[in-house]
């Protein structure tokens, strides 16, 4: 349900995100008009004559916010090329080459600096859009074995979660070796709540040391209730973003439910900071038996042995380690991020206290995590939205 004043607490979180695009990208635009406006066709406009960014009510209402924030960046790159850049060309072609220079200078993702966007009548899900082929068969590849990983014979589901792992590795060194400039996706999750626990951020943390993404935390507007609540950004190749998305409800889900199953027979009452602990060393166990998978013992190497065999095993590395090796030395991604989000930092998380009994605990336990059936149908719920 919205606030009362629904629509001027927006139209003036527009204002402010406006200021912060100029801000972040040191562009000095001049003042505009920013409203709300009915339309069954477009998600947003820029009427150069009146000088005036409009943004769908529905775009506001029935979407994430991120969506909000990416046509309003791109409405302020026509106004940029009406403003900066004063060429024929520019007005000839709306969405052509002025246009896209534009775009590159405020950080519009690629998905939004297409006139089509400006058009859909459809959800802004990029899952939705055709897959290439090889995208296509490999997504099509892992929905088979990760249907094998929810098996209840735990070498079943550990050999299925591996080969997902390998069948993830592959793709991401050939991808290497094309040299071709990668699209990322952005996929985005509403926590709904105000603050994040520290187990939350050592989920996030997993995901960024072993499956090819990175990962921002933000504060998000909500229309609804008018405030701001903590919102993760799984940033990657669409395929590793899904697959990392996949992973962290698993471990989101699974977490509360490992706790649960340790502690039902313990006679004794179990403090806030027991639970914490438990928790946090399940997830270090568990990110523990997923480094000790990225390696292995260096054999020979021989010439029957392909390309990508040779390299992992003169490094003493699996597969998936060569390939999270090879991410890591990779700045394409963090380049795109500095592009998309300037000014970003990264920073490592602080010292936890907490009980090592409980701690030591849990990381024994979570050396023997493997999928189960509790996330076959989590895709469905949990107030998930992307972006793209």
């Amino acid at each position: 349900m919205q606030t009362p004043h629904w629509e001027l607490t927006t139209v003036a979180q527009l204002y402010r995100e406006y200021r912060l695009v100029c801000d972040q990208h040191k562009v000095a635009l001049r003042p505009v008009v920013i409203q709300l406006f009915d339309s069954k066709t477009h998600w947003g406009q820029w009427d150069p004559t009146t000088r005036t960014i409009s943004i769908a009510r529905r775009l506001v209402l029935e979407h994430s916010w991120f969506y909000v924030q990416a046509i309003l960046k791109h409405e302020m790159a026509h106004q940029m090329v009406h403003d900066l850049y004063r060429s024929d060309d520019a007005y000839q072609a709306p969405h052509g080459e002025w246009f896209q220079l534009a775009c590159r200078r405020l950080g519009v993702m690629g998905e939004f600096t297409r006139a089509s966007v400006r058009l859909q009548e459809t959800s802004l899900d990029w899952r939705k859009d055709p897959q290439d082929g090889v995208s296509g068969k490999l997504l099509e590849k892992v929905q088979k074995l990760l249907a094998l990983a929810t098996s209840s014979n735990e070498h079943e589901a550990l050999l299925a979660m591996e080969k997902v792992r390998e069948l993830y590795a592959k793709y991401n060194l050939e991808k290497a070796e094309t040299l071709e400039q990668q699209r990322f996706a952005h996929l985005s999750i509403s926590t709904g709540k105000k603050r994040m626990e520290s187990y939350h951020e050592r989920i996030l943390s997993i995901l960024v040391e072993h499956f090819f993404v990175e990962v921002l935390t933000s504060r998000l507007f909500d229309v609804k209730t008018g405030d701001y609540y903590k919102v993760i950004e799984i940033i990657g190749t669409r395929e590793n973003a899904l697959m990392a998305e996949y992973v962290y409800y698993f471990l989101l889900q699974q977490s509360d439910f490992w706790v649960r199953d340790t502690l039902k027979n313990s006679q004794q009452t179990i403090s806030r900071m027991n639970r914490k602990s438990l928790k946090l060393g399940l997830l270090e166990g568990f990110s523990e038996k997923l480094a000790a998978s990225e390696k292995v013992r260096a054999r020979p190497l021989t010439p029957q042995a392909s390309k990508v065999d040779n390299l992992q095993n003169s490094q003493s590395l699996s597969i998936v380690g060569t390939a999270l090796s090879q991410f890591r030395k990779d700045q394409s991604l963090k380049t795109y991020l500095a592009t998309i989000y300037p000014g970003i930092r990264y920073k490592t998380g602080g010292n936890q206290w907490v009980d090592r009994s409980f701690y030591e605990v849990g990381k024994s336990i979570g050396k023997t995590i493997t999928l189960n059936k509790a996330v076959a149908t989590q895709s469905q719920n949990l107030g998930r939205l992307l972006k793209g």
